[in-house]
């Protein structure tokens, strides 16, 4: 079997443990080969390990599974369209970045709650700034918390606010003990909110789902928190908003257009923390990543279901 090995950045010891895994397969490492050679390769792959683009994937007439590094799927919805012989499947991450991401959600909320970006700025320039930040520090000691969503991610940021007494509820389409699944709901929860996490995926139903409308009926002086996917939210309002002082602050581990663009506002707002999609970052990620996916390929060959399939229907 020809399977392609996409992920960047692998060391001589994790290529020979895919190697040695892997024996009697032709395994090539393409993630560093020119563009041309790279196509050429994932074009006559049947098994891709890796993030490649999802435009190359229809020339690959044999293609029989994708198992993405990412929990993101967005590019790869259309990889059955138009139809194929044999569907291709389709695996992701899934579950894989929950801790991390929590812990970077509750990083940035503290840094902005303690007043750690300005504390920073004036560090170098020695100047004593105490005054100026006191009256500014929050604790979340009794904040009122909404999450968008209620999967692995949101559920570990809520069990790591609720160590500092902080209240939650989840805002999902599926109902479960301590969530909202109305619109309606939604918006009456907005209204008490402090703090407002995203943890939504991208689906057409959470395009732009954070617009101005929404985002104006926040608590005055709430913080938002984005850990779901940049489409989910309107950063020109949110900056808007930001400016007039409605909102308290804004924590953004994604953005809409990544890398973000320089002249984007969001570089240089004093109320926004940028995290540059740093989230998922974790010591140990790329061999725990060959874990996920050598335990997948032994499903694969014994044909069994695969862990972390994607249902494209629903975008996740």
């Amino acid at each position: 079997m020809n399977l392609c090995i996409a992920v960047p950045g692998l060391t001589p010891t994790q290529r020979t443990r895919l190697k040695v895994a892997l024996v009697g397969h032709t395994v090539t490492f393409c993630a560093e080969f020119s563009e041309l050679k790279k196509r050429a390769a994932i074009t006559s792959g049947e098994i891709i390990f890796g993030n490649v683009p999802a435009a190359w994937l229809s020339a690959a007439a044999g293609l029989r599974w994708v198992q993405l590094e990412s929990a993101g799927v967005d590019a790869y919805l259309a990889i059955n369209a138009p139809p194929r012989a044999a569907p291709v499947q389709l695996t992701n991450l899934s579950g894989f970045f929950d801790r991390a991401v929590a812990e970077a959600a509750l990083a940035g909320i503290l840094a902005l709650y303690r007043q750690l970006p300005r504390l920073l700025v004036a560090q170098p320039q020695a100047r004593w700034i105490k005054p100026e930040v006191e009256s500014s520090i929050r604790a979340l000691a009794g904040q009122r918390v909404v999450l968008l969503g209620a999967g692995g991610i949101a559920q570990r940021i809520a069990r790591l606010l609720g160590a500092f007494e902080a209240r939650g509820c989840f805002f999902s389409r599926t109902v479960r003990p301590g969530s909202i699944t109305t619109l309606t709901e939604l918006n009456a929860a907005f209204r008490r909110a402090d703090l407002l996490i995203n943890t939504l995926p991208h689906t057409p139903a959470t395009l732009g789902f954070l617009n101005r409308a929404r985002l104006a009926r926040l608590k005055r002086g709430a913080v938002v928190v984005n850990v779901g996917r940049g489409s989910t939210l309107d950063e020109m309002a949110l900056v808007a908003l930001l400016d007039s002082g409605h909102l308290g602050g804004a924590v953004l581990d994604v953005t809409a257009i990544e890398p973000l663009p320089a002249e984007s506002p969001l570089w240089r707002h004093s109320k926004v923390l940028l995290l540059q999609h740093t989230g998922g970052r974790f010591p140990g990620e790329a061999d725990q990543k060959i874990d996920v996916f050598l335990a997948n390929f032994a499903r694969f060959e014994r044909g069994e279901p695969l862990k972390s399939c994607v249902e494209v229907t629903r975008g996740y």
